[in-house]
Parts: C-alpha cells; sequence; structure tokens
C-alpha cells in the first residue's frame, strides 16, 4: 500500500534560491571589496608586491563578505523566508554603503609613508566629496 503523499508545507526554513542568492550575495562582495581595495594599493604603491598584499586582501575581502552574507540573512528573517528580492535590494544597498568605512579602514596602514598618493594614500579615482 502507497501512503498517501504528504502536502508540501510553506514553512520550509530555505530554499534553493535563497542558498544561491547568499552565496551570490557573499562571493559578490568579497569580489568587489578585493577588487576595490587591490586597485587603491596598486594605484597608491602600498605594500611590497601582489603576493604580499594577498595575506591581507584575502582578510579584508572575507570579513566584508561575511557581513554581507550576515546582513542577507538577517534581513532574509526580517522580511520572512518567502521573499527573495526585497533583502536582497537591500543587501545590495548596504554592501555598497559598506564600502565606504571599509576602505577607510584598510585604503592604507597607518603610519604608511605618502608617496604616489597624497594626501594620506588616497587613490587619484576616489570620489573627493567621500573622505577616506
Amino acid at each position: 500500500m502507497r501512503s498517501s503523499p504528504q502536502p508540501l508545507s510553506g514553512e520550509q526554513p530555505y530554499s534553493a534560491a535563497s542558498w544561491l542568492a547568499g552565496w551570490a550575495v557573499f562571493l559578490s562582495s568579497g569580489f568587489v571589496a578585493s577588487v576595490l581595495l587591490n586597485s587603491a594599493w596598486v594605484d597608491c604603491d602600498i605594500g611590497v608586491n601582489a603576493s604580499a598584499n594577498l595575506g591581507s586582501l584575502v582578510v579584508a575581502s572575507t570579513v566584508m563578505a561575511t557581513v554581507s552574507t550576515s546582513v542577507w540573512a538577517l534581513l532574509r528573517w526580517a522580511t520572512g523566508r518567502r521573499r527573495l528580492l526585497t533583502p536582497f535590494l537591500l543587501t545590495t544597498a548596504t554592501g555598497i554603503l559598506l564600502l565606504w568605512p571599509f576602505m577607510a579602514f584598510w585604503h592604507a596602514p597607518d603610519g604608511y609613508p605618502v608617496s604616489t598618493c597624497p594626501p594620506d594614500n588616497v587613490p587619484p579615482w576616489w570620489p573627493t566629496w567621500l573622505p577616506l
């Protein structure tokens, strides 16, 4: 005898789309942060070489990715598990806003000599209206 099929409940905690969006948030925020920080370091001649900067770059981008993913999880919980677009857009906006303190903290070590990017090792492409 076959048992009757169980109805699908709408209370499933996670969906495949949720996991996929979470990974997209994690990878994209870490990638954007590392590209932005690496560009600042290359333009301002910070560090010894690319391989020496890799450790710091991995730590910095992992911190950014972890914070963005935590924001994603918090917004998914706050807006309801069935919604994906609202928390994704809010997480994207939060990630963009978090790039400023991220760059302010990581763009140049304290006491690093100002050589090619005066004042204060701010890269030339950084907006002048946004202080670092």
